[in-house]
């Protein structure tokens, strides 16, 4: 979980105790979390075998949701995982943004 709050901290300049608040969404779900942070040492989303949740990968999320990050982008696949129908809600949607 290091990797993940120096990058939020080093690279996104989030503030510590935000970062500790994104990187706990990851807790429970260690497979989103170790591609993550393959993600974030090779910035390109993982091809080989990735991580499927209610039919999505990291990279196809990535091409819906232009916008988003590597972070953002599985933090989208723990939505999708933890509260599927509003996962699928937001991509039918088109990710609106408030």
């Amino acid at each position: 979980m290091e990797k993940i709050v120096n990058y939020l901290v080093g690279e996104r300049n989030q503030k510590p105790k935000v970062a500790e608040k994104v990187v706990a969404s990851f807790e429970q779900h260690d497979d989103i979390r170790a591609e993550l942070e393959k993600w974030i040492e090779q910035r390109n989303y993982q091809h080989d075998n990735p991580i499927v949740v209610e039919g999505y990968t990291a990279e196809a999320i990535s091409k819906l949701a232009t916008f988003m990050d590597g972070v953002g982008v599985y933090n989208f696949l723990v939505t999708l995982r933890e509260r599927p129908e509003n996962g699928k809600r937001i991509i039918v949607e088109g990710f609106k943004r408030k």
